[in-house]
């Protein structure tokens, strides 16, 4: 099962073939009945009921029970307290009120107690609320950064372009772009890619990975897999109905 907002995505199954990857999107994910196991390269495995990765660090999570994968947008207003609370170090266990909240609702999720499209809600809520007890807890009200983010969101429908961004936030393009670099270790162009990706997702579970590719601007189907797996450490495949 998967769902896809705008700046974040999740999904709910078991981990049993997972492969060495790594991905654009930050990563948090959460099991229930039985420990996760995240794996990286000449180290020894982690084992624990939830884990933060960091965005482009390879790893491999396996879980032979249910678990819950939220992959979020660094781009996000989320996704940059994320990043200021567990970004400095590539992955970390979690054990703190936001993964114990996700528990919870996997928890109700698997009783039944709640549907998929009920666990979706609860997770956005459960993402907000952690957004803005963070910003306040850091004091970045007034965060120049934090006020694009916000400026990304409420017009994530357009395509931004990095002067009307820069002049939202009082800031010359280069120095806007200096400042983003220095405060998320991303590259602000990343956001127009995610924002295509996003869009494209309802239109891929209807048609082709070609035709997908073609109506929202990319070059070939081969340029649309690749930018895919980048961002979300799966291929297009993975969001196609079996028939």
């Amino acid at each position: 099962m998967f769902h896809f907002d705008k700046n974040f995505g999740l999904f709910i199954g078991q981990l049993t073939d997972n492969k060495y990857h790594k991905h654009y999107a930050l990563q948090i994910s959460v099991a229930s009945k039985s420990n996760l196991i995240l794996s990286v390269k000449n180290h020894s495995d982690n084992y624990g009921k939830a884990f933060f990765i960091g965005s482009r660090f390879e790893h491999k999570l396996i879980c032979d029970t249910n678990q819950l994968t939220i992959l979020v947008n660094p781009l996000s207003a989320i996704g940059h307290q994320l990043y200021l609370k567990y970004g400095k170090s590539s992955h970390s266990a979690l054990n703190d009120y936001l993964s114990h909240e996700l528990i919870e609702v996997l928890i109700k999720f698997e009783s039944r107690e709640i549907t998929f499209e009920n666990l979706c809600i609860l997770t956005f809520q459960i993402l907000t609320k952690y957004k803005c007890n963070c910003e306040l807890d850091n004091h970045l009200q007034d965060d120049r950064i934090i006020k694009a983010f916000e400026f990304i969101d409420k017009n994530f429908e357009k395509v931004l372009s990095l002067e009307e961004v820069a002049e939202h936030c009082y800031l010359s393009p280069t120095r806007f772009l200096h400042l983003f670099k220095e405060k998320t270790n991303l590259n602000f162009r990343r956001y127009q890619l995610w924002n295509k990706l996003v869009k494209s997702l309802p239109y891929l579970t209807e048609n082709s990975i070609t035709d997908t590719a073609y109506t929202f601007g990319f070059s070939d189907s081969s340029h649309y897999t690749r930018t895919f797996i980048e961002t979300f450490g799966v291929t297009p495949k993975f969001l196609i109905p079996k028939s």
